[in-house]
This record gives C-alpha cells, structure tokens and sequence, in this order.
C-alpha cells in the first residue's frame, strides 16, 4: 500500500513577508509537507477581511529554503484568495496544469499580537484562515499574545501537531480555528483549552495631540466569561475558537419570517 501524499500547506499572515515567526512555522512545517508562502509586502494589522479589486495586484517570488514563497501587495485575505483561487490551478501562469494542486490546510500567522474575542474582527490574520474557509480549506489562525520565544516553540509544535496528525481534517466546511497563545511559557503555561468568543469590547478612547487624534484601549480580560477566549488566554492557556461563516442570526431569523408572514 503506498503512503498518503504529503498535505499541502498554505501560509499567510498579516505582519508581512518578513516576519520571522512566520517564516519558522514555514520552515517546521517543510518536514512534514509541501508549503507555500503567500504573504503581503508590508505589515496589515487591522485590515480585517478587506480584499483588493479596483486594482491589479503584484506577485512576486522571494529566496526562502525548504519551500516556495511569495508576496503579494495587498491584504491577508488578497494572499489567500489568489493562492487557493489561481495559484493551486495555474501557478504564476494562465493556464491550466502548472499549479500547485489544491491545499489541505492553511495557517494564517504566527501573528505578534493577540486576535481572541472581538481582536478577531478586526484582524488580517484571522481573515486570511476565514478566507481560506470560503474556499472549503480548512483553516486555522495563530496568535501569541506575548513575545516570548517559548510560547513561540509552543506554536509551532502545535501546527506541527495538527497536521501530523491531520486534525485538520477535523474541521467541518464552514468552520476555521482561531487559536491564540498565552504570553509566557513553561511553569505558567496550563495547557490548551476550547472556548468561546468573548464579545467584551475594548475601553476605546481617542488621545488629543494637536490636530490628531491617537486611538488606546484595552480589554477587560477578567469581566469576560469564564468559559471565553480573553478570559483564559489572560489566564495563561493557550485558546481554540471555531468560527462560523455563516453569521446568520436563527432566532431573529424565524422572528423575521414570521413577522413577514403575518396578514
């Protein structure tokens, strides 16, 4: 019986083309798989879900080792879209056959910075494993709250992990992960936990310096629920969300139809 292929392995992110933590999760994932790199020019923290359409993007091949990887100048969702959308197919040409065949999984990150709670909203990496869902690949962000390079490794062998063990294939269509990472490692560390999105909004304010106006804020990580991914990442466990596509309301669903119904 001959082996299974390798899974083919999709990374984005939206620190850039440059980040280190990305590029040592692509290096990791290189000796269990085929990996591709799609990852914008400069840094789109914030972006959200935010794609290019009123202008033509550039894509361009960087040296890397150990797998191939490219840069787009446009968003997260942007590099995700034109890896799963043309390259698997088409590879940098227009026609068929010089593709890369289709992606088993894509990871989005390793993001500096956390994206748990309403951070999910607004970010380009968890857009770039939320693009990767629309397209029917299963996808899964990562974030570190912290820095340390601990917490890092942590990561690391955690993607390495699902897809090692394919757990990948454990996601439904629809879905994606959003996993995020305490800030420190070792004796502090407690583990991986499944949560909910906690839905507190950040303490935003506007700080006035001349004309302009400077956005701050925080979360209110312990006002969160206790079963929710601020509360526990703040806790120091490392958090697995899945998100839906389908953003559908069900209850105000029926209570719009009905009302729709009435004579």
């Amino acid at each position: 019986m001959q082996n299974a292929r390798k899974p083919r392995i999709l990374i984005t992110n939206d620190d850039g083309v440059k980040s280190e933590k990305m590029h040592a999760l692509a290096g990791a994932l290189s000796q269990l798989g085929e990996v591709f790199v799609f990852a914008p020019e400069v840094e789109q923290s914030g972006v959200s879900h935010a794609f290019t359409v009123r202008r033509a993007l550039r894509v361009q091949e960087v040296p890397s080792e150990g797998y191939k990887a490219f840069t787009l100048d446009g968003t997260p969702a942007d590099c995700t879209k034109f890896a799963l959308g043309h390259y698997a197919a088409y590879g940098l040409g227009d026609t068929s056959g010089l593709g890369s065949g289709p992606f088993d999984v894509c990871f989005s990150g390793i993001n500096a910075g956390e994206n748990s709670g309403v951070s999910s909203l607004y970010s380009g990496t968890v857009a770039g494993a939320r693009e990767a869902a629309l397209w029917g690949v299963p996808g899964i962000a990562l974030s570190l709250r912290g820095s340390g390079e601990g917490m890092l490794q942590v990561a690391i062998d955690f993607a390495a992990k699902v897809v090692e063990k394919r757990l990948f294939e454990k996601i439904p269509a629809g879905v994606f992960w959003n996993v995020n990472f305490p800030k420190s490692a070792g004796e502090s560390f407690k583990g991986f936990r499944a949560t909910r999105m906690a839905l507190g909004m950040f303490t935003d304010h506007y700080a006035h310096d001349g004309e302009m106006w400077q956005l701050d804020g925080d979360k209110l990580w312990n006002e969160q629920p206790a079963d929710s991914d601020d509360y526990l990442l703040d806790k120091g466990y490392a958090t697995i969300t899945p998100h839906r596509i389908d953003q559908t309301d069900e209850e105000s669903f029926k209570e719009i139809k009905a009302l729709l119904e009435e004579k």
